[in-house]
């Protein structure tokens, strides 16, 4: 079997068993389901402005993306489009939209929709991740009919579907182009309209976002809540608070909340697998900063080795977390020789103060160095900000001199736009969610690309220049044991850099009060709940088990 018709037989199966592919009955809906979360990120309702932490938290529920996600197992499935196929050269993928679909305004959605929302993720103005890639990637987009979109590349993409799932990335969100056209940019993030279960209803800034449920089927399914309200309560205390008075339904919590969750009699939901907290290195390729201790990869191999990894899982993650895999790969990656990996990071990511002592003191800093340090946390996840502490003062106890800014996600996020010049030649806190297709996740490493952790444009040394090398050739590549080489060979060059490190595997935490949302599962992998919304009962529709 070709690799077009093998890509078609999975898009077939995949929609033939994902649940709530095909419309749900129609149902009673009613009450407000209210989720507290520690921060909006950006909170704007346009995709091209808003990155991965937002669009999976709120920007979920009011649109769709052209490809979907496998709900029992993570990972990519039916979405906007129910099926894909790659043409017999590789430099083609077709999209078979499902019918029937409509935007909230009542406006058909077609194949020229999805066209017009890729070509403006791809504009200039988008802060989408994955914007300057598919500039260089993507050589054009042809609508064939009403229901079938072809995207041609320059050049082979294998990990093309994975890039426009939600599942991975934001980029596949599926915006109204006549709706966009007509009103333009300004009304329509004022006023979005999207293609999801739920559509727009008002946007507080600075406190929350609510929608208001489709009362017709929709493919995800059909919301058993008349509204949702996503409300920005920045203390933990008081989202456990407003969780236990029935203020809100679900909140998102850190691990050390848990128990007293549970005593507090609250329903508690852990995903495992969700995300790698890491901390990472910004600009070392700068000249200015040629004299900095930490452009040498021993020095960034020291910092890791100073890290008692258990200790904060044990202390600071309350248990409820495991040692890493190396940078943004996890034991479902695909493409992956995980127990080669797994043994690695055992012995890799080891804590050895000795041993980091000794190497600083080979590199010529006995006495240790300034580090200027920025510690933060992406949304859904504040106990990052409690590891990144912790890491401080591990690094303290071996001579490092930690200069540590604390930053919301929302003043942080800006900062590494542009020419990032808050951030070269220090590091920060960051994370990498938990995504089976992991190429997506080293773009950050490229020269084009927001972050550009390697190099720039102008400035790309051979590790840089081996590190595209092994990207493009992954791309292209379809047979499976070749490319699970290629994966490996990417992942080496980076861990070897020791410039995004991981710290710990983390997981989601949520509590729920059980009396008012009824039983439900997250997706595997995933931590938001922005695509769990509208499947999430009432309780008297499923109870929580006693």
């Amino acid at each position: 079997m070709g690799m077009s018709a093998r890509c078609l037989l999975y898009a077939l199966l995949l929609c033939l068993a994902a649940p709530g592919s095909q419309p749900a009955a129609a149902q009673t809906q009613k009450g407000t389901l209210v989720f507290a979360v520690e921060s909006l990120a950006a909170q704007t309702l346009d995709p091209i402005l808003e990155q991965r932490p937002g669009n999976a938290v709120y920007q979920a529920a009011m649109y769709d993306s052209l490809v979907g996600f496998d709900i029992d197992k993570g990972g990519i499935g039916p979405g906007v489009a129910e099926r894909w196929e790659l043409d017999e050269d590789g430099q083609a993928w077709t999209f078979y939209l499902r019918p029937g679909q409509k935007f909230h305004n009542g406006d058909k959605l077609t194949a020229e929709d999805v066209k017009f929302s890729l070509q403006r993720q791809m504009a200039p103005n988008s802060v989408a991740a994955s914007a300057a890639t598919f500039r260089r990637t993507i050589k054009s987009i042809d609508v064939v009919d009403e229901l079938t979109v072809r995207i041609n590349t320059v050049s082979p993409q294998i990990g093309l579907p994975a890039s426009l799932s939600r599942a991975v990335a934001p980029e596949g969100a599926v915006m109204p182009k006549t709706y966009i056209e007509k009103v333009g940019e300004d009304e329509f993030r004022r006023k979005p309209v999207g293609s999801g279960p739920w559509r727009f209803g008002k946007n507080v800034p600075g406190d929350r976002i609510e929608f208001v449920a489709v009362d017709y089927p929709h493919w995800r399914g059909t919301p058993h809540f008349k509204e949702l309200q996503v409300l920005m309560v920045p203390e933990e205390s008081t989202r456990m608070a407003m969780t236990r008075t029935g203020e809100a339904a679900i909140a998102s919590i850190g691990p050390d909340t848990m128990r007293s969750a549970v005593r507090g009699g609250l329903e508690v939901l852990s995903v495992p697998g969700t995300m790698q907290a890491l901390y990472q290195f910004w600009g070392l390729y700068r000249p200015e900063v040629k004299d900095n201790p930490i452009t040498k990869p021993r020095v960034r191999q020291a910092l890791s080795l100073a890290i008692d990894r258990q200790a904060i899982i044990d202390q600071v993650m309350n248990g409820l977390a495991s040692k890493p895999y190396p940078f943004a790969t996890f034991g479902y990656t695909e493409y992956f020789s995980a127990d080669r990996w797994r043994k690695w990071g055992d012995t890799a990511y080891r804590y050895d103060p000795v041993e980091a002592k000794k190497i600083l003191a080979e590199e010529g800093y006995p006495n240790g160095f300034e580090l200027n340090f920025a510690n933060t946390a992406l949304p859904g996840t504040q106990f990052m900000v409690d590891v990144g502490t912790a890491v401080v003062d591990m690094w303290t106890k071996i001579g490092i001199r930690v200069n540590s800014t604390n930053y919301e996600w929302g003043s942080f996020a800006p900062l590494v736009q542009g020419d990032q010049a808050k951030l070269i030649g220090a590091a920060s806190m960051y994370r990498t969610v938990g995504r089976p297709d992991v190429v997506w996740r080293y773009n950050s490493f490229a020269p084009d690309s927001d972050q550009r952790l390697l190099g720039d444009k102008t400035t790309c040394d051979e590790t840089c220049k081996d590190f595209q090398a092994v990207v493009k050739s992954l791309l292209a590549e379809r047979d499976p044991a070749k490319r699970t080489a290629l994966t490996d060979r990417m992942v080496e060059l980076i861990a070897n850099t020791w410039m995004a490190v991981p710290i710990i595997e983390g997981m989601g935490y949520y509590a729920i009060n059980r009396e008012l949302v009824g039983q439900f599962a997250a997706i595997p992998g995933r931590h938001e709940l922005g695509d769990v919304f509208e499947r999430i009962p009432r309780p008297d529709e499923k109870p929580w088990p006693k």
